[in-house]
């Protein structure tokens, strides 16, 4: 059996429907989400080359909130003219928000140097700055670089989205002073209870997100039948015998993969919005608050943050 269905509904701050290993089951996902009450899906490109495929899938699907922006990784294999195509695609689509952009300071991050992660950063911020759009934000290990910055630019009214935060409860309030909301992905249910538990409890409520980053960050939780599962992914059907991960037929899939426990996943499985349902258990547990308590504010928090001029959810107000 699923997990029952909340009455408020879920907004995945981020996620990347776009990626190559899940865009092709992307319409399938999307209708999945929606059935398991996730009404928004904001959509992250990390490239100039994935920004279209972002643009079409917004297009398509009044559900998806696209985001433009250029991820750390991708800093130094950026064009010429990258800044000027990433400026008139958030002004052709006034809808989208500026993401993913960001500092990484992780062994894959550490490929470009930092001084052209935070130069790209900068012109990143100054543009939704000035088109007053919220920007997701990637920080991995470099919190303290992410700091400078921001104290040299300043505050960001329109908001910025510390995605997947990892960062110490000490920068909590560090960030929330510079317009910072604070988003958990199921790379935080791996965190220990404890440690999450202390990061969590200093987030203003009204500042907490919720998101799934699929298709990485598969939720690790304690009963697998609360998961979801991406079609045709090979760790999925190795994690869940003679199934065909079809999840048009989750409650096959989760019956299947019953008993296999915290951690017994296959490994690299794929990840899909449908799973925010698992995350916000997950946290609602580690605060101490019912499960609609924490939808109803995480919602009503994603979605003011979204609700900018232009945006899809000021067109459907």
């Amino acid at each position: 059996m699923a997990m029952a269905i909340t009455r408020t509904p879920l907004f995945d701050v981020h996620c990347h429907l776009q990626d190559n290993r899940i865009v092709d089951t992307a319409p399938s996902l999307i209708k999945a989400a929606t059935k398991a009450g996730v009404k928004w899906m904001a959509v992250n490109g990390t490239s100039e080359a994935d920004w279209e495929k972002v643009r079409q899938m917004s297009e398509h699907n009044s559900c998806i909130i696209p985001c433009f922006g250029l991820h750390p990784w991708w800093a130094s294999q950026r064009s010429k003219d990258w800044l000027s195509k990433l400026r008139c695609m958030l002004q052709s689509v006034p809808c989208s928000t500026v993401g993913e952009i960001g500092l990484c300071q992780s062994i894959r991050g550490r490929e470009v140097e930092e001084s052209i992660q935070v130069d790209v950063l900068r012109q990143q911020l100054e543009i939704a700055r000035e088109l007053e759009r919220p920007a997701a934000i990637h920080c991995v290990r470099a919190f303290r670089s992410l700091q400078g910055l921001l104290e040299e630019m300043g505050s960001f009214p329109a908001g910025i989205i510390l995605h997947s935060y990892s960062g110490s409860p000490e920068f909590v309030k560090v960030f929330a002073k510079h317009g910072a909301y604070f988003s958990f992905s199921g790379f935080n249910t791996h965190v220990k209870p404890q440690k999450a538990r202390c990061i969590w409890q200093q987030v203003p409520r009204d500042r907490l997100l919720l998101e799934t980053d699929c298709p990485d960050a598969l939720p690790q939780v304690d009963d697998p039948t609360a998961l979801f599962w991406v079609p045709g992914d090979p760790a999925a059907t190795a994690a869940v015998p003679s199934s065909n991960s079809d999840c048009c037929h989750e409650e096959e899939l989760h019956s299947k993969s019953a008993g296999n426990g915290r951690g017994g996943i296959g490994k690299g499985a794929l990840n899909q919005p449908a799973n925010l349902r698992a995350i916000l258990s997950h946290v609602a547990s580690l605060l101490e608050v019912t499960e609609e308590v924490l939808a109803d504010a995480v919602f009503t928090n994603a979605s003011t943050l979204f609700s900018f001029p232009g945006s899809k959810l000021v067109d459907c107000s």
